[in-house]
């Protein structure tokens, strides 16, 4: 069958569907991934077969360029929210009303992206369309093709536990019966393409979550698990990491991928407020950091070795600790490999609750960022060293994952939603791809 997974701009999101990705490549089916034009390049470096759609959505600078009132982050609504006594009716109404504007989700995926999209799916008929779960122009081409569609979570599903949430709370509202911003949004994409609403298009007919059963919130969907593997993009492991290491627990410091190619190379850390917690340690600390994420004078320690990239995947076997950020990729290639984590959350989506969900399960620690100092993070990796119920508990996790169904396991499940959708919808099967020449 035929296969397209879109995303928005955003190369930490492409890198967590590559494993699916390729998983239903090497069961036979042809795979495409429609992006926008400016992470073409990153799909292609994949193995995968790109598609651009859509205007340069350029993120990074428009949104270093727009006022914080006109972004979502500064319109005083948090997705990610779930404190009982700010989560009344009224603002989680008004909490994805504003996430389904011109604020969040309009913002990173604009017009020119679901008229593109429609027109290839139209074209080009996918049996399944596989969407990152806020990037709306996937569920609207299934939709106007007819293809079957399932969602991918890029972190816990905050999104489809507001949804939930929201449809409970209205339900027990008479007067509020008729509200519904978010349906009423997706149904204008919908009938620019001649199509009505359903309910799937906004959580999908299915979910893929690749986080961690203990993470998950009690939403009536069917969701799909699948592990998390690491994909870091095209590398290669340097000598001085194959070589054996110093003696000393080596400390791995990183901002991710979206902190160095969305957001400037600012993060939740500061490296001159690292090198002096650690300067006088004896660790090494393996800085993944690049020239704009490092002032010029800024002396670094000896004990601290500065690399522009390295893959995570090959770089945390070797690591009794990481301090981070907090982002689904950095957490995931953690708990991947039972490194415990000092997270300083970033506020960005979810970070500060992943962070508090990894100690309460004893695998890491948190330091909030208005808390950071010197002092803060060098006493706190020094308990993450030093108390061996961190790496228990963070080998604890990594078997937790383990058990959970790799891609190749996913791709029959995939393959039966289809086969369903197709029996319940009438939809015809894509064409077969062209013989080869004999």
């Amino acid at each position: 069958m035929r296969v397209l997974f879109t995303m928005h701009a955003a190369a930490a999101h492409l890198f967590l569907v590559v494993p699916i990705a390729w998983a239903m490549r090497a069961a036979g089916h042809e795979v495409v991934v429609a992006v926008q034009p400016d992470i073409v390049d990153d799909v292609t470096r994949t193995g995968l077969t790109a598609v651009p759609v859509g205007e340069p959505s350029n993120i990074a600078e428009r949104l270093a360029s727009i006022p914080a009132d006109q972004q979502i982050f500064g319109s005083g609504y948090d997705i990610a929210e779930e404190r009982p006594e700010v989560l009344t009716y009224e603002y989680v109404r008004d909490c994805m009303a504003a996430f389904a504007s011109p604020l969040a989700l309009d913002l990173i995926t604009d017009e020119s992206m679901y008229d593109d999209m429609v027109a290839f799916c139209r074209e080009w008929r996918p049996d399944l369309v596989v969407w990152d779960s806020i990037t709306f122009p996937g569920p609207v081409a299934a939709r106007a093709c007819g293809a079957a569609q399932v969602r991918s979570t890029f972190g816990r599903d905050h999104w489809g536990r507001m949804r939930s949430l929201f449809l409970r709370m209205r339900a027990e509202r008479p007067e509020a019966l008729g509200e519904d911003p978010v349906a009423d949004w997706v149904t204008a994409k919908l009938a620019r393409y001649g199509c009505a609403f359903d309910e799937d298009v906004i959580l999908g007919q299915a979910t893929i979550d690749s986080m961690p059963v203990w993470t998950r919130f009690p939403v009536e969907h069917d969701y799909l698990p699948v592990r998390y593997v690491p994909y870091n993009g095209p590398a290669v492991v340097p000598d001085w990491l194959r070589a054996k290491g110093p003696g000393r627990p080596r400390v791995c410091f990183t901002l991710g991928v979206s902190g160095r190619d969305m957001w400037g190379g600012n993060g939740s850390i500061g490296a001159a407020d690292l090198f002096e917690a650690v300067a006088d340690l004896d660790v090494e600390v393996v800085a993944t950091l690049n020239a704009d994420q490092l002032d010029p004078d800024l002396k670094v320690p000896d004990n601290v070795r500065i690399v522009d990239y390295v893959p995570l995947n090959s770089l945390l076997p070797t690591c009794a600790a990481i301090v981070h950020h907090g982002g689904t990729g950095t957490f995931g290639t953690s708990m991947a490999h039972g490194v415990p984590q000092l997270v300083v959350p970033a506020r960005l989506y979810d970070e500060g609750g992943m962070a508090r969900q990894v100690a309460e399960e004893g695998a890491g620690l948190v330091v909030q960022p208005e808390e950071l100092s010197t002092r803060t993070l060098r006493e706190n990796l020094l308990r993450l060293l030093g108390e061996p119920s961190f790496r228990e508990n963070a080998d604890r996790i990594r078997r937790v994952a383990e058990a959970t169904p790799a891609p190749h396991d996913l791709v029959g499940d995939l393959e039966k939603l289809v086969a369903r959708h197709r029996a319940e919808t009438g939809a015809p099967a894509a064409p077969a791809a062209p013989a080869a020449a004999g």
